[in-house]
């Protein structure tokens, strides 16, 4: 991974600097001579106030320089230095290549010529520093235009999460650090910098060439032509990832608090905003040292290795695991084991190994499957296997003949595309898996949440039983006297199938980029098809008479059509997919002669697909 080479400021033994101060432009300067400083201000076109400061060295003078300085620039101030030239919107439009945000002709635009080096923070806000207006009535400046190289010795830095003036650099920028809200950044060659911050994707942050940064941080993704070399945070208490020549190393993830500074971490998650407030501040948001997951559990359990046999409990909770490090089963004396919230989709074989387990908890994960080894676990009483993407059970589970509680809630939870990879690849748990009912000491098994159509063709086993549990599944028949050993909620049966449609057939899932392509012009329509073809499924016949049904089809039809259509016209990508849903219903009809949800859902379809 390359590693930035950040802008470093000269000792500077003079510098002015200038601003607007209510309706009149003021300024401030200095002047060091050794441990001697000259201040002078007041207002431009006045002789202003001038001063004499003797420090206790040179180093003592320099230091109260640079704080009064970063102190006036956070007024507003900028440095006299730069040569700014005024133009109108109209002038450049043709040439700028941000997105836009409703400028007029006659707003006016600042532009630098040449390399540009801006000695202090450079601030991204309507109506302040470079941006502010002596004059209230006047028209706005709307963006900053550098034709050449900007260099920034400091923070780039935009309060505002709605609005922001654009800046557009038409060769590389370099700068101390980046953060961003609703402004917008468009550089033509390559970035470089420390950590940077985009708060909200109301702004948009555009890189023509590379991206070089210590830390990225976003709630949106940059638009990089490039190759990015950065460790990335993606938000929604998403993990890090280091990220080398655009290869995302994701079998290596970091947790947050492993990246960056506590002050900006909480509950797995950055906090963008004030990530941003602490570099405009110039102060540190990320760790000296990065330590990633598997670094933090080699040093969880570095004292525990010299006896691993002793080791009885084990939590590798919330650690963004994708897969299991080698050394877990060492610790072959593991009575309880707590794999929560990682992303794991497999578990190895060598769980098997983990003899001891009594108690094992791999929810929230999106598993999609057990080890056949699972078997092995003889003394296993407890398995926590909420939140996942289970579709079956191994046979082998009835080998854990001390296995007492079987928590099965929501197979599949909520992110049951991202874990099979894509909505043709999902697979669902229809059948109870009836492994359960030959276990000898079975007490509880509880679903909810699963869609679980056919219950189990025999009566369990065990004399211990106290409670098997299936509620908001797809079961609508329940034999008294097979079944007697279980609580169904049948009537909630018809509202979940519904449900279903609601979750998924949404603008979340049906995005324009999951079925066209920008760059071909093609459209593919598999995925949106599968997830069709898989609802259908779950609806017919459970779901019948179908008029919920029809209206959560209604309803994501039109919020899918408002989401491709804001801000934008895309009327011809409406047709095209609605089209395809509408001719879609014939081939996955056909199990379903007569249906009325397919014929309703024909209706729904053609009042979008037009012709």
């Amino acid at each position: 991974m390359k590693t930035p080479q950040l802008p470093v400021a000269p000792p500077r033994l003079a510098m002015r600097l200038e601003g607007v101060e209510g309706k009149t432009r003021g300024f401030w300067s200095y002047v060091q001579h050794g441990a001697q400083l000259e201040l002078h201000h007041g207002k431009v076109g006045t002789d202003g106030k001038r001063e004499s400061r003797t420090f206790a060295s040179a180093e003592a003078a320099g230091a109260f320089a640079r704080k009064q300085v970063a102190a006036r620039v956070a007024k507003g101030f900028w440095s006299s230095d730069l040569a700014f030239e005024s133009t109108t919107w109209e002038q450049v439009k043709d040439s700028v290549q941000v997105p836009g945000n409703s400028e007029q002709d006659d707003d006016r635009v600042l532009v630098l010529s040449g390399d540009v080096v801006v000695p202090h923070e450079l601030w991204l806000d309507f109506h302040r520093g470079i941006f502010a207006l002596e004059d209230p009535d006047a028209s706005p400046f709307t963006g900053l235009i550098v034709r050449g190289n900007l260099t920034v010795e400091g923070c780039v830095f935009n309060a505002d999460n709605d609005f922001g003036p654009f800046l557009q650099v038409d060769g590389n920028l370099f700068a101390t650090s980046i953060a961003m809200g609703g402004a917008r950044l468009r550089v033509a060659g390559d970035v470089m910098t420390g950590d940077f911050v985009a708060v909200y994707n109301h702004g948009s942050v555009s890189v023509g060439g590379d991206l070089v940064a210590r830390t990225v941080a976003s709630d949106y993704s940059f638009q990089v032509e490039g190759a990015v070399d950065a460790y990335r945070y993606q938000g929604q208490g998403s993990k890090v990832f280091a990220v080398s020549a655009g290869v995302e190393a994701s079998d290596d993830p970091y947790d947050a608090k492993g990246v960056f500074v506590p002050a900006v971490v909480a509950d797995e998650r950055v906090l963008l905003d004030k990530a941003r407030n602490l570099l405009s501040a110039g102060k540190p948001i990320s760790r000296p040292v990065f330590t990633s997951v598997r670094g933090a559990f080699h040093q969880l359990v570095s004292k525990k290795m010299a006896e691993p046999d002793k080791v009885k409990s084990l939590t590798l909770e919330a650690k963004g695991l994708t897969s299991l490090p080698d050394e877990l089963f060492l610790f072959r004396g593991l009575e309880k084991l707590n794999l929560r919230r990682n992303e794991l989709r497999t578990l190895p074989e060598a769980l098997g190994l983990l003899t001891e387990l009594r108690e094992l908890d791999v929810s929230l994960n999106g598993l999609l499957a057990l080890p056949e080894s699972i078997g092995a676990l003889k003394k296993l009483r407890v398995l926590n296997v909420e939140y996942n993407c289970l579709w079956r059970l191994p046979d082998s589970l009835a080998e854990c003949v001390e296995l007492r509680t079987v928590n099965l809630v929501n197979n599949p939870y909520s992110y049951v595309r991202r874990a099979f990879g894509g909505w043709s690849r999902v697979q669902l748990m229809w059948d109870f898996p009836e492994v359960l009912t030959r276990l000898p000491k079975l007490e509880v098994v509880t679903f909810d949440g699963t869609p679980l159509r056919n219950l189990p063709t025999r009566r369990f086993d065990s004399t211990s039983l106290r409670s098997v549990t299936v509620r908001h599944s797809l079961v609508t028949q329940v034999d008294p006297e097979l079944h007697s050993q279980l609580t169904v909620s049948v009537e909630e049966s018809a509202g979940k199938a519904a449900a279903y449609i609601g979750n998924w057939f949404c603008r979340e899932y049906v995005r324009l980029e999951s079925f066209h392509d920008a760059k071909s012009g093609r459209y593919d329509f598999t995925e949106v098809l599968a997830m069709l073809g898989l609802l259908l499924r779950i609806t017919i016949p459970t779901a019948a008479p179908y008029a919920q049904a029809l209206e959560n089809f209604r309803k994501g039809s039109e919020d899918i059509v408002h989401a491709l259509t804001w801000g934008r016209a895309n009327a011809q990508h409406v047709r095209a997919l609605f089209t395809a849903l509408r001719d879609a219903l014939g081939p996955l009809g056909e199990p379903y002669p007569g249906n009325a949800l397919i014929a309703g859902l024909r209706d729904v379809f053609a009042l979008h697909a037009g012709g």
